[in-house]
Parts: structure tokens; sequence; C-alpha cells
């Protein structure tokens, strides 16, 4: 039986992917791979290994219930020093990647292979690198175009496992990465980093709504597709796209290429001004009270932080707990 792949989701944003022999110890599989993950008992007595099993599920060999409640153990509590794999998994650990001395996974050279503006402020990019880049749909990468010195992160909005990344980047007046990308051409080389981030498709069956502002609409299109393509259990999924004005809305072609293969998926677009037919006139997350929304539905949540914290409030007035919503904020 070939070897079971687990990804180790750290703090900082690193990942890390290791192989584990089926039923072996997750602990010796990581420092097999030359990662000592933090423990100290080593059988389950201490807590100091204790992560969060975000997708997939870990078994656990005996352990002081103490240091696990049975509640936490649950809600996916795991700790690593007991934990066997017998099924693809994905941990969460509650510290940097630099307390267990590894270090970051290396970059890539990439080149610019198409640059174009396809909606008010937004640039479609598309880099083309020598390795596939093997990702969790949602996930980001940073990168640093040649010559300069300063990184920034963008979510991919293509398929997993692909040369070519796809990115949706709002242009910023004045912003390092927006002014050397109003003069990208095709041919011009950027260092691309490992995938990184913890906001990512999660594989459970229940209902799912995507809700997303402006460019935040990119790691959805990669979630999409990955459930379009089979690699996660398909469920019924609303996304909710919220832009400025109806100029900005861009990437409709995509979602409806990818809707006529998901028969499980509805979308809506609002827009603050200027809305076209068919597009509601506010914003994205004024259409959530308007939901008929199942109790068991995972929200996930990307755009500047007052879309967000907008986001948050109107799942509570749905009677759904903000703590429970998947977050990616940015400026």
């Amino acid at each position: 039986m070939s070897k079971i792949p687990v990804t180790l989701l750290f703090s900082d944003g690193v990942t890390h992917k290791i192989e584990v022999e089926p039923g072996g110890k997750l602990l010796d599989a990581a420092a097999e791979a030359g990662w000592r993950l933090l423990t100290d008992c080593s059988n389950g007595q201490c807590g100091t290994c204790s992560g969060q099993c975000v997708s997939g599920q870990l078994d656990l060999d005996d352990y002081d219930p103490s240091v696990l409640p049975d509640d936490e153990r649950e809600d996916g509590a795991v700790l690593c020093c007991v934990a066997r794999v017998n099924e693809p998994a994905i941990v969460e650990l509650p510290y940097e990647s630099s307390e267990i001395g590894s270090d970051e996974p290396p970059t890539q050279q990439g080149k610019v292979v198409s640059v174009a503006r396809i909606a008010e402020e937004t640039v479609r990019l598309d880099i083309e690198v020598s390795e596939p880049v093997c990702f969790l749909p949602g996930q980001y990468v940073r990168m640093r175009p040649a010559g300069q010195a300063e990184w920034r992160s963008y979510s991919m909005a293509n398929e997993n496992g692909q040369t070519r990344l796809v990115f949706f980047v709002r242009m910023v007046e004045g912003g390092v990465f927006s002014t050397w990308l109003s003069k990208a051409e095709v041919g011009n080389e950027i260092e691309v980093s490992a995938p990184r981030g913890s906001f990512f498709l999660r594989a459970d069956a229940c209902p799912r709504l995507f809700v997303a502002g402006g460019t935040g609409l990119a790691p959805f299109l990669a979630m999409l597709r990955a459930i379009r393509s089979g690699g996660y259990q398909s469920a019924p999924t609303r996304l909710l796209v919220g832009v400025r004005s109806g100029a900005h809305l861009f990437a409709q072609q995509e979602i409806d290429a990818i809707k006529a293969g998901f028969p499980e998926l509805e979308v809506q677009y609002a827009a603050e001004k200027d809305a076209p037919p068919g597009c509601h006139e506010g914003y994205g997350t004024d259409l959530i009270a308007g939901l008929d929304v199942d109790p068991k539905t995972q929200v996930y949540l990307c755009g500047p932080p007052p879309m967000v914290e907008a986001g948050r409030e109107a799942m509570a007035k749905a009677g759904l707990r903000k703590g429970d919503a998947l977050c990616e904020r940015f400026a």
C-alpha cells in the first residue's frame, strides 16, 4: 500500500508535506523528513504536541483525557506524539516553522507569460514556473519581481498542480507591486515562493458559502475548480461576489464555465454602484440575509477587513456562529 500524504500548516503560513506509511506515527514520519515537531513526554501526557486536524482524521494511541478532553477531540484537536495516519490529513500547528529548525521550502524562478487589465483596477497576471505548484485550494504564494527587495502575497486562481499560475491583482496607486505590474512585459522574471496559508478548502461534505470581495474571488476560483474536478466532495455551494461598481466585475465567463460542470453551484453578484442587470446594487454581504442557510453551512470569507467583518455579522444574523467562518483578509 502506498504512503499517505499529510500536510502540516504552521502559524507563520509555511506548509510542509510528508508521506507516512499506513498506520505509521505522525511524529516519526515528520522526523524522518527532517522536521522535529514540538513534543515533550511523547506519550500523550503533557499536551506540548497538540494541533488541530482540519481535514481528514488521525487515529490516536492511548493518552491522558485530561490533556485532551473529549469535546476538544471531537472538534479535531490531536496530540501529534500519539497520532497515527490511516488516511490523508491536514494538521494545523500553533507555532512557527522556525521553532522546529525547518528551512522554508525553496522558491522557484518564474516568467510572466501574460498580463492584461480585465476590469477596473484589476489585472490578470499569468506566471509560468518550471515545476508544478501543488497547493491546497485557497492558499497563496509570495512573489518578488527581479530587482525588487519586497515580497507580495497573492492567491492562485488556477487548479492545483499546474506550472502556469493565474493571479488577479488589484492595482493600488503607488503600490510597489502595482507599479511594477503596470509596466510588466511577457518574459519578465519573478521569484515565486512555495504555497502558504491556512485559508483553504476543507474536505467536509457540508454545504458551503463563499463570499468574495473584489480580487478576493481568486482563491474561490481555485476551490471551485477543485470541487468540479472531483478532488473534493460535491455539496450545495453558493458564491457571493461583491465589487465596488459594475466596471469592477471580472471572471464571469470563467465562473459560468465552472458552473456548467458543477450543477450544485449558485452564484450571485453585487455592485455598490452602477450594477448591471441581474446584479444586486449594494454590498455582497447584503445577500447573506436573503439566503435560506443550512445551520451546517461552512462559510468562507475573503476580501478587505471591513467586508470580512460585515460578512461575519451577517452570518450571526442568519443564525450561524461568527467564529466558525474561515477568513482571509487583505488590504
